[in-house]
């Protein structure tokens, strides 16, 4: 293995202390970047919502104050007139252009002055000695009347007030026997000089005002009117075209007897206030529920027409008024549908994103610790980014599916765990294990080729197991043999007794293996293992593209030469045998059985060494 590749596989694992302290799964990253992007988006659409509330209910209160200063501004232009014109006739008399005593040329004036004032249906002179001269509006004629008012109760106190004014005063309804109905009328005070010569009194009938303040057509579902106090309605389109609701007794009709089941109800239990406080604010108004419907009533209050206040009102269906806030909590709601939709997606996006990376990390993770058997190939993946890793990681699993046939996997996830200045080479003591099959030159001959590779992998796969068991080491594969060792790149007090145990492995292995090779009338396979304890050069070496940890030197030669005595050794009925120099033995510890065979010269050397035989 290349220096390079051991630095590349020895970088710091994620649980080692210089690790990244603080990570986060990318499902919580993605959804946490799309959660401030969502935040910032709701807190938008709140501020753009709130205020757009806001400003729907400035809209709706203001136009409902525009309402009712129109049905005063249509009361004033209505009324005003008839005051002014009191005024100028006032004035008249003041300066002696019209002479109150004089009733031919007073009806004249008087007369005329109601034909420039179409609503107002009476003007009357009543003069200090309670004599009146009276002019009216019946259809398209003018009635003159000249009458006494001796026995007119309470006028005295009536000209002492005007006295006291001195100027226009409105006062309480008077009813009408000509006109059949009440007016509201304007009491005004006559000066001729020093001299108080008398009250010029203007009426409007009720009807006329209800015909000129109320809406023609009205509106569907809405009203306006007019209230004196808070039971009796003084000006209300029904007003304008029934007159029999007006009685000498009650000259105003009460709100139960106007036929107006809505404007009945105005006193009745009101509806949820908050509601209409969120539209109409702290103004006046509140709602009443008829008949399953929710109607608003707004009103103000409208003084100096009367010794009490009228009472300016509208109704209409609440849903009028909170159309539009309604419409905007419906956008609203489908805003906050939307973030919601948006988190959802933003987790199932975060998901989709996460769950690939999860499984190419777990995969990848199996890798990293060579677990090749948990890493499998991978599904594609819809995300090009996530794809085209998935394409590498498949790659790369297919290429080291082709190394781990070359490199000991074993061997390499050690050297993963070792520094890079334990892979350099160094003398240690290692245990080395030959193994040779008797007569394979032989028995190859008799082969096909593709026999003999068959043959030899299932040989090698019986021997590999029993090494690896004992955590030893693969170092090659050389024609029918094979070498191992213990003692590198890991320590291992007990490397001899491992190998000895791998040999005994090996021989129970090839025994059992020689039992089902004789029921398919085969012939058996018998090995010769040689074991030695001693000095090795361990480490990476090799050339500079191609580079081997292994091991080199005597031991090596030792562990070849001692395998070579037992072909001395083997008898013709014998499977297998394991011989080991006394220095493997005695490494041992005493936990292997062994028998002495003899002292040997082995080839190369000068000095005898014992061999025994592992029972």
């Amino acid at each position: 293995m290349r220096p390079s590749l051991a630095r590349e596989l020895n970088t710091p694992r994620p649980h080692e202390p210089n690790s990244l302290p603080h990570r986060l799964p990318i499902r919580l990253a993605l959804a946490g970047i799309s959660a401030v992007a969502i935040a910032v988006t709701a807190a938008a659409l709140i501020l753009v919502l709130e205020s757009g509330r806001q400003n729907t209910s400035a809209l709706v209160r203001n136009r409902s104050e525009r309402i009712l200063a129109a049905v005063v501004e249509r009361i004033r232009m209505h009324l005003e007139p008839a005051r002014d014109q009191s005024r100028f006739l006032a004035h008249m008399v003041a300066d002696g252009t019209l002479n109150p005593r004089d009733e031919p040329s007073s009806v004249g004036h008087l007369s005329a002055a109601l034909a420039g004032t179409p609503q107002v249906a009476t003007l009357a002179i009543i003069r200090t000695d309670l004599r009146q001269v009276r002019v009216e509006r019946q259809g398209d004629t003018v009635v003159t009347r000249s009458i006494s008012m001796r026995t007119v109760p309470g006028l005295r106190d009536a000209f002492d007030e005007a006295r006291r004014a001195g100027q226009p005063l409105w006062g309480e309804l008077l009813w009408s026997e000509r006109l059949n109905q009440p007016l509201v009328n304007i009491r005004t005070p006559l000066w001729h000089g020093d001299d108080f010569v008398g009250i010029l009194l203007s009426g409007v009938t009720v009807a006329e005002l209800s015909t000129f303040v109320i809406d023609e057509p009205p509106s569907p579902g809405a009203a306006t009117f007019i209230l004196h106090g808070h039971e009796l309605v003084l000006a209300h389109s029904a007003l304008a075209h029934t007159p029999s609701l007006f009685k000498p007794d009650h000259p105003l009709p009460r709100l139960a007897e106007l036929g107006d089941q809505i404007l009945a109800s105005i006193w009745g239990q009101h509806h949820d206030e908050e509601v209409v406080t969120s539209v109409l604010g702290s103004r006046g108004g509140h709602a009443v529920d008829v008949n399953g419907t929710a109607y608003v009533f707004l009103y103000r209050e409208l003084t100096g027409y009367s010794e009490q206040p009228w009472l300016i009102g509208r109704y209409m269906p609440l849903a009028d008024l909170t159309g539009e806030v309604v419409r905007l909590e419906r956008a609203a709601w489908l805003g906050f549908l939307a973030v919601l939709a948006a988190v959802g997606g933003a987790w199932f996006m975060g998901h989709a994103v996460a769950r690939p990376i999860l499984r190419l990390a777990q995969a990848t993770a199996a890798i990293r610790d060579l677990d090749l058997e948990a890493a499998r190939p991978l599904g594609r993946s819809r995300l090009r980014e996530v794809d085209e890793a998935i394409g590498a990681y498949n790659a790369l699993l297919v290429t080291l599916h082709w190394f781990e046939r070359y490199v000991p996997q074993n061997l390499v996830k050690r050297l993963m765990a070792q520094a890079d200045e334990k892979l350099a080479p160094e003398e240690r003591v290692v245990t080395v294990l030959f193994t040779d099959v008797v007569g394979f030159t032989g028995l190859a001959e008799r082969l096909t080729a593709p026999e003999t590779a068959a043959f030899l992998n299932r040989h090698f796969s019986l021997l590999a197991v029993c090494v690896e068991a004992e955590h030893g080491t693969i170092d090659k594969f050389i024609g029918d043999s094979l070498m191992a060792f213990w003692g590198a790149p890991d320590d291992q007090p007990d490397q001899a007794e491992r190998a000895c145990q791998a040999a005994r492995a090996m021989a129970a292995a090839i025994t059992a293996d020689n039992h089902h090779r004789r029921e398919r009338g085969l012939e058996p396979v018998r090995i010769r293992i040689g074991l030695h304890t001693g000095v090795a050069i361990v480490g990476n070496i090799g050339a500079l593209g191609r580079i081997n940890y292994t091991i080199v030197g005597d031991a090596v030669n030792m562990a070849q030469r001692i395998e070579d005595v037992a072909k001395e050794l083997m008898a013709e009925d014998d499977e297998v045998i394991v011989l080991a120099s006394e220095a493997a033995l005695g490494a041992a510890s005493g936990s292997v059985v062994a028998q002495a065979v003899h002292r040997y010269t082995l080839r190369g050397r000068r000095d005898a060494t014992t061999v025994v035989r592992l029972l």
